[in-house]
C-alpha cells in the first residue's frame, strides 16, 4: 500500500500562517525525507519522538516501557516527552501537525480523533507495515479498531480502552449477600434492583452507600452516557451534525441520577478516593482509580457498569498511538514508528498494571494478565464500551463533555426537572453542531 505521505494538510487559513516555514522544512529534507528504502531502518535516522501525555502511575508505565523498547531496538532513538494533560496538550499537538513538523508518534483520545483527521492534523497509519511488526485489524475488536478509521484510512491504533466502573467494597457486599461463589459481585440487573443493593449496603456500613459526585459535570457525562446507551438510545448521526437524542429515554436517565442524590445514595462533593478508603460501599468512577484502591490496601472489587436500561454498556475512552501530520513523512523514520507503536501494543500487559484494559485481544488472554486484580474482572468492558458521540467537540476534556455536562449535572442535583436537563442538553447540542471545529476548518466534523 502506498501512501502520498507529502499530501499537504487542509487547513485553510492555519496553513497559510505556515506555510513558508513548512516549505523551507521541506527542502532540507529533501529526498530522504519520503523515499528512503525499507532497508533503511536500521541504517537511517532511527529516531522516534513521542509525546504523550501520561503522567502519575500512566506515566511510570509508559516509560519502563519504552526502556524495555530501547534496548531490544538499542539502533532507535526514542525521545519522549510527557505533555500537560487536557486542552493544552491537544492545542500543541494540532499546531505541531499543521506545521508539518510533528514528532514521529503521538497519543490522542480517540472520541477527539473527529477533530483531528478530518483536518489531516494526522497522518494514516500504514496496515501494511503493522503487518510487518505483527499487528492486524483482526487483533482488536471490531468496534473500537473502526472507530479509529476515517475515510477508509486508520489514523490511530488503540492501545486501552479505559472505562467508567463500578468499584465495590468487598466485605460489605459480602455482609450484605451481594457476592458470588468466587466472591465477586453479582450481577445488579434494572434499577429496582441496583438500588436494592445499595440499600442492603447502607445498612451494613452506616452511611450514603455510593461515591458518585453529581457536581462534576464530566464524571455525569461519563454516567449518563453509559446509562443512555444502555437504553439503546442515540446522541447524534452518524456524522455528527444531527440530534438523535430520544428526550424519553434520556429523561428517564436523568430521573435516575437525580434520585441518587434526592434519596441520599450519593453526597455531592466527596472525595471519592477518601470515602471509599475509609469504608464506602460502591463507587462509579473511571478504571484508574485502581491505582489508588491499590496503594491503600483496600479489599474490593470492580466490574463495568451494572446493566439498569437493558443493554450493557459503560461508558470508555481510548488512548490511541497516532502519527502527528509531517510533511515528507516516510522511509526510515516512519518504519521506526511504525515499530514502536507496534510493540506497545503487542506488550500492553505492562500496560494493563495502570489499570487500562489492553486493546490488543491477544493480551487479554495472557495468563500474567487473567492474574491481575481487579483488572480481569472488568475485561468485559471491552465488549460493551459506550463512547462519545463522533462529532469534533466531544471526546476526552472536550467543549461538548463540559458543555452538556452542566445541564445533566444540574438535573442530577435537582437544580432543574430531568425534563428541563433533557432540553439543556439539546440546546448545547444545537450550538456545538453550529460551531465550527477549530482544528479543521472545511472539513466534514
Amino acid at each position: 500500500m502506498v501512501h502520498d505521505f507529502s499530501a499537504p494538510p487542509r487547513l485553510g487559513r492555519r496553513r497559510l500562517l505556515q506555510g513558508a516555514t513548512g516549505l523551507g522544512a521541506l527542502a532540507t529534507l529533501g529526498p530522504l525525507g519520503a523515499c528512503a528504502a525499507p532497508a533503511s531502518l536500521a541504517g537511517g535516522d532511527g529516531r522516534i519522538r513521542f509525546w504523550n501525555l501520561f503522567s502519575g502511575g500512566d506515566g511510570a508505565n509508559m516509560r519502563a516501557m519504552l526502556d524495555r523498547f530501547r534496548s531490544e531496538y538499542p539502533e532507535l532513538t526514542v525521545e519522549d516527552t510527557t505533555l500537560a494533560w487536557g486542552d493544552r496538550y491537544y492545542t500543541k499537538l494540532a499546531m505541531a501537525g499543521a506545521g508539518g513538523r510533528a514528532p514521529e508518534v503521538g497519543v490522542l483520545h480517540l472520541g477527539r480523533l473527529a477533530g483531528f483527521a478530518p483536518g489531516r492534523l494526522l497522518d494514516p497509519i500504514d496496515p501494511v507495515l503493522l503487518a510487518a511488526e505483527g499487528v492486524h485489524r483482526e487483533d482488536f475488536n471490531p468496534r473500537l479498531w473502526d472507530r479509529a478509521m476515517v475515510d477508509g484510512e486508520l489514523y490511530g491504533l488503540p492501545l486501552d480502552v479505559h472505562a467508567s466502573l463500578c468499584f465495590y467494597n468487598r466485605p460489605a457486599c459480602a455482609a450484605a449477600g451481594l457476592l458470588d461463589g468466587q466472591g465477586r459481585l453479582v450481577e445488579l440487573t434494572g434499577v429496582d434492583t441496583f438500588l436494592a443493593a445499595l440499600d442492603e449496603v447502607r445498612g451494613v456500613i452506616g452511611q450514603s452507600p455510593l461515591g458518585w459526585n453529581a457536581l462534576m459535570s464530566g464524571e455525569c457525562w461519563w454516567t449518563f452516557l453509559g446509562l443512555y446507551q444502555q437504553t439503546g438510545g442515540t446522541m447524534l448521526s452518524e456524522d455528527g451534525t444531527g440530534i438523535t437524542l430520544d428526550d424519553d429515554r434520556a429523561e428517564e436517565v436523568l430521573a435516575l441520577m437525580a434520585r441518587l442524590v434526592a434519596d441520599e445514595y450519593a453526597i455531592p462533593g466527596q472525595d471519592l478516593v477518601g470515602y471509599f478508603v475509609n469504608g464506602g460501599g460502591f463507587v462509579l468512577f473511571g478504571n484508574w482509580l485502581v491505582v489508588d484502591f491499590d496503594n491503600a490496601g483496600v479489599d474490593y472489587g470492580a466490574t463495568p457498569y451494572p446493566t439498569l436500561f437493558g443493554t450493557p454498556a459503560t461508558q470508555a475512552e481510548s488512548h490511541c498511538l497516532v502519527l502527528p501530520h509531517q510533511r515528507g513523512r516516510g522511509g526510515g523514520a516512519n518504519e521506526a514508528a511504525h515499530r514502536l507503536i507496534a510493540w506497545l501494543v503487542r506488550n500492553s500487559v505492562s500496560w494493563a498494571e495502570a489499570s487500562h484494559v489492553p486493546a490488543y485481544l491477544p493480551v487479554l488472554e495472557d495468563p500474567e494478565y487473567l492474574a491481575m486484580e481487579p483488572q480481569a474482572e472488568y475485561r468485559s468492558a471491552m465488549d460493551m464500551a459506550a463512547f462519545d458521540p463522533p462529532a469534533w467537540f466531544f471526546g476526552t476534556s472536550s467543549r461538548g463533555q463540559n458543555e452538556v455536562g452542566v445541564h445533566l449535572s444540574a438535573a442530577a442535583l435537582g437544580s432543574v426537572s430531568p425534563a428541563e436537563g433533557v432540553r439543556g442538553v439539546r440546546s448545547a447540542l444545537r450550538k456545538l453542531i453550529n460551531t465550527r471545529n477549530p482544528f479543521g476548518e472545511g472539513s466534514p466534523a
